[in-house]
């Protein structure tokens, strides 16, 4: 079983690795810069500097996952279980017909 639902992933050494390196020297020019640079970017057009502006200022968006007319409270653990590894191991793809 997992770590327990709410829990902080504590273990980020590439998120150490570069607050460390920001502050290095105690100066905040360094984060504003990069920050500077992003807006830049998202300005100029970069799809993924937009993206990640707008999650930074709005949050990620949430994912739905649709599977149809069958309603998760009938579902076993199992089925959900194998509904969750087969949407991580491929795009999530939308349906239509509406």
């Amino acid at each position: 079983m997992g770590r327990p639902i709410g829990s902080m992933n504590r273990a980020k050494p590439f998120a150490d690795a570069l607050r460390m390196e920001i502050c290095a020297g105690n100066d905040p020019r360094h984060l504003r810069a990069i920050a500077r640079k992003l807006i830049e970017m998202a300005e100029g057009g970069d799809l993924q500097a937009i993206k990640e502006v707008g999650d930074r200022l709005d949050g990620k968006c949430a994912q739905t996952i649709e599977r149809g007319e069958v309603s998760v409270e009938v579902l076993s653990d199992r089925e959900l279980f194998a509904i969750i590894r087969a949407s991580c191991s491929r795009p999530l793809m939308r349906q239509t017909g509406d």
